[in-house]
């Protein structure tokens, strides 16, 4: 699994707890609107390549059926 591909996965790991508001952020609005990963800014998207890259680094993740 390569850095992006679990980056887009992380992101969208955490539709069903920011649509249900049970995300360590608060912004007052409930449900709180997912964004997609096209809608994301930059460095938003680049946060999740830090974090794919901790994990990859620690681990051995393997997509499922490959």
């Amino acid at each position: 699994m390569d850095v992006e591909e679990l980056a887009r996965a992380l992101h969208e790991s955490g539709r069903e707890a920011v649509i249900a508001n049970r995300t360590v952020i608060q912004i007052g609005v409930s449900p709180r609107p997912f964004f997609e990963w096209s809608d994301i800014s930059d460095e938003a998207r680049e946060g999740r390549r830090m974090m794919a890259r901790f994990l990859l680094d620690r681990y051995d993740i393997e997509k499922k059926g490959a």
